[in-house]
């Protein structure tokens, strides 16, 4: 190569260099005020998900709009917390806003393909249902992510835990559930959930009061 054509070579790599930092400045700058500017907004678009899922489970009417379903968490819900902030239970309040009707529950714990996140109601008795709704999942599409639809989570109103399961479509009593065809680990794992996490808050609860 001659001496004239290195120069020329160094300059067109020097370019690309300066080129692709350029182009990923921009974009990562642009994502960064994308971010910011939406940061509260995500956040409380997050919370309602979980305000909403709260008075799914609880039993009450859930508000259509966001602005309604808060206030009516704020009106009914008082959050019980740990010493690092975490929500240990939720007390929901009678229409007074003076006595606790009923708890709902955070439960979580190992699906198949990933953590199920719910909530789930009981009444005073800390045994009878009120209710559960699926805030996170990653089950598989059509099988165990049919937790979501409303004919599994309505089934569980009423229900009393420890919990087992009987076949999709098979009368059940008061401490069976229905199971999703197809989706026997899934349908199981959220058994074990519920009786473990239950468990857990009965203990949480009455050792609170």
């Amino acid at each position: 190569m001659s001496d004239e054509k290195k120069p020329n070579k160094l300059r067109r790599s020097l370019f690309t260099i300066f080129f692709m930092f350029a182009v990923t400045f921009v974009f990562i700058s642009g994502l960064s005020l994308i971010y910011v500017l939406t940061r509260e907004t995500i956040s409380l678009n997050e919370s309602l998900v979980v305000k909403r899922a709260v008075l799914y489970a609880a039993g009450l009417e859930v508000p259509q709009t966001g602005v309604e379903a808060d206030a009516l968490y704020q009106e009914r819900v008082e959050e019980v917390k740990d010493e690092e902030g975490e929500v240990l239970y939720y007390e929901i309040l009678d229409p007074s806003g003076e006595a606790v009707q009923s708890y709902v529950v955070p439960v979580l714990g190992a699906g198949l393909w990933g953590e199920i996140v719910s909530v789930v109601g009981v009444e005073r008795d800390l045994r009878t249902l009120t209710g559960i709704e699926f805030i996170e999942q990653n089950e598989t599409p059509g099988l165990g992510g049919r937790i979501t639809e409303s004919w599994f989570k309505e089934q569980f109103r009423g229900k009393r835990w420890p919990l087992s399961v009987v076949s999709e479509g098979e009368p059940s009593d008061d401490q069976e559930f229905q199971a999703i065809t197809g989706a026997t680990n899934t349908t199981n794992a959220v058994r074990n959930i519920l009786n473990e996490r239950l468990a857990r808050a009965e203990q949480a609860i009455e050792d609170a009061e």
